[in-house]
């Protein structure tokens, strides 16, 4: 029990019970805990003595103030210390719903993710009995997406990466495995962009289909890339995009494999792909007009040290139309392309592998280049807030222009056509449960066998895919 304490507070007390009662507390309980319970006592004691006297009891507290005081400079530690303030999560509102502030800066984060299991079964012409005809892809996928508001407008920082675990598919007929995929990984800033990121060339992408492997004509391509985007006025916009083309080189095949060989002379990417696009869109919907130049490169059969290039090309016009006079949310998408020596700008459908659309044939005269052209439509429909239905459907053709080429692999060109559906199910927020099916035919024209054409004229194949997806 500290001395000060008790001499003080002694002076303002007119009893020794008191004093003695807090001898025997600080014993018992610490002096700590006791000089608080007897300060208390003392005051109360001391106003209700000195109201009996007639005293005014505003000086008497004041004495004991000073006994208050130099109990806490005597014993500070003994009092109660206030917590520091600390920084917390707060909510932004700013971008839509799921972001929150970094605590300590301006920028808010978005971390977010899915899984989707994929049950998948198929057939098509000519089938292999030793490959599979069923096989699953299980994907678990995060995503961050950081925004903070600066005098340029949005900085934007969004990555989305994939996991994913694959049993093996009818066609290659590989080994179980697993893959990491950066499915997205880009910064945008004052209308750049910087990263991996969905092709500025495209537009319906697949939209309303399900699945980790394609099932509908049309492109659908993620690459690297630079691309500045201009606003004009609100919904009316136009990109231009540097990307890399290492993810769009078809091949070069010999014209006259019997005097070359079958093995492809496209040389590695030199120049990269230049896209354009002029984007609007508003209430009523979307629309899109794009290009691409792509460099055609390849060994020069006269001379083996050396390479022969040209330039080939790509266009491309979609439009999607908002349907809410048949149900909230359903909407139609209509797209066609035309392609000249790029030939992976029109996302054909191969599923076998059995058949070689390079971007060009090569011969002692030269590149001549590979032409096509698709056209894309689909429909989704909801039929209340838990069902929907989505068709899908594309048709396309190419053309081999060189005579040659056509005599060696036994054809004129070809056509590339699928059509396919699904059901959607949403029993709950952010699940879904859903059943797709589609049917892909690839076929060549005026097919002749020979040494160097496919084995089948052409192949039909169909699947069937159970989805289920959770998002969060």
């Amino acid at each position: 029990m500290d001395v000060a304490f008790l001499s003080v507070c002694s002076a303002f007390w007119t009893g020794s019970n008191v004093r003695v009662a807090a001898f025997a507390c600080a014993c018992k309980r610490g002096a700590g805990w006791c000089k608080k319970r007897w300060l208390r006592e003392m005051i109360q004691h001391i106003i209700r003595r000195n109201q009996e006297a007639g005293m005014k009891v505003k000086g008497l507290v004041a004495g004991c103030g000073l006994a208050v005081a130099m109990i806490g400079g005597a014993n500070a530690a003994d009092l109660p210390v206030k917590a520091k303030g600390v920084d917390y999560v707060k909510v932004c509102t700013a971008y839509g719903q799921g972001f929150y502030y970094i605590p300590g800066t301006d920028t808010c984060l978005r971390i977010g993710g899915y899984l989707w299991a994929e049950g998948y079964y198929n057939t098509y012409t000519n089938y292999p009995s030793v490959n599979n005809k069923t096989y699953s892809i299980a994907t678990a996928g995060l995503i961050w997406d950081a925004r903070s508001q600066t005098e340029y407008g949005t900085l934007r920082s969004y990555f989305d990466l994939r996991f994913r675990w694959r049993s093996s598919d009818p066609w290659s007929n590989g080994p179980n495995g697993v893959d990491v995929d950066v499915w997205n990984a880009y910064i945008q800033f004052a209308g750049f962009t910087f990263g991996h990121a969905q092709s500025f060339f495209d537009f319906y992408a697949n939209a309303g289909v399900l699945g980790t492997d394609p099932a509908t004509i049309g492109d659908d391509t993620r690459l690297n890339l630079i691309a500045y985007t201009h606003e004009f006025m609100e919904g009316l916009s136009a990109t231009v995009s540097i990307e890399d083309s290492a993810d769009r080189l078809a091949g070069v095949v010999p014209q006259d494999p019997a005097a070359f060989g079958t093995d492809s002379l496209q040389t590695g990417s030199h120049v990269p792909d230049f896209v354009a696009n002029l984007r609007a869109e508003g209430k009523w919907g979307s629309a899109q007009v794009s290009g691409a130049l792509h460099q055609v490169r390849a060994l020069d059969l006269n001379n083996q040290f050396s390479a022969t290039d040209t330039w080939g090309y790509a266009l491309q016009a979609g439009v999607m139309v908002n349907l809410p006079m048949l149900a909230d949310g359903d909407n139609f998408y209509l797209q066609a392309a035309y392609a000249n020596g790029a030939m992976s700008y029109l996302g054909l459908q191969n599923p076998s592998g059995a058949y070689i659309i390079p971007d060009a044939y090569l011969g002692l005269a030269g590149l001549s280049l590979v032409s096509g052209w698709n056209i894309t439509a689909q429909l989704l429909h909801n039929w209340n807030d838990k069902w929907s239905t989505t068709i899908f459907g594309g048709y396309a053709a190419f053309d081999v222009n060189n005579p040659v080429a056509q005599a060696s692999y036994g054809s004129t060109g070809g056509n590339n056509y699928n059509v396919g559906g699904n059901l959607a199910w949403t029993p709950v927020t952010n699940l879904t449960i859903a059943l797709q099916y589609d049917y892909t035919v690839m076929e060549v024209n005026n097919y002749v066998a020979t040494d160097f054409s496919p084995a089948l004229a052409s192949t039909k194949a169909h699947r069937g895919l159970l989805f289920v997806s959770r998002n969060f």
